[in-house]
């Protein structure tokens, strides 16, 4: 007893539709090719995501893929550090060239 043997709904008409995580990131520019973000959430090796970069009131967006996660202790509290590889490279960026660690948002891919 307690058991039902019905379905409890159906999806007449299936619903589709697309979702994208907006995460907030501390980015940091490691040499002529490379960035890190750390990130309350871990990254997946390959995956590629847009970062976008917020200086003042400019903003600037990238395409960037996961080559690196690994979690980090940060003031007590696990982070997740990303070592991102710029898809296209620093040339079609050149406001990171003069920039130090910048706050940012990462959106997975839809």
């Amino acid at each position: 007893m307690g058991r039902r043997s019905q379905p409890r709904f159906t999806v007449v008409n299936p619903w589709e539709g697309t979702m994208r995580v907006l995460r907030d990131v501390v980015v940091d520019r490691n040499g002529e090719s490379e960035l890190f973000a750390l990130s309350a959430a871990p990254g997946v090796v390959g995956e590629e995501m847009s970062l976008e970069l917020i200086t003042g009131t400019n903003r600037r967006s990238l395409r960037v893929r996961v080559v690196e996660s690994r979690p980090v202790i940060v003031a007590g509290g696990v982070q997740h550090r990303l070592q991102l590889e710029m898809i296209g490279g620093f040339e079609s960026a050149p406001a990171l060239s003069d920039v130090g660690v910048l706050p940012g948002n990462v959106v997975e891919p839809a």
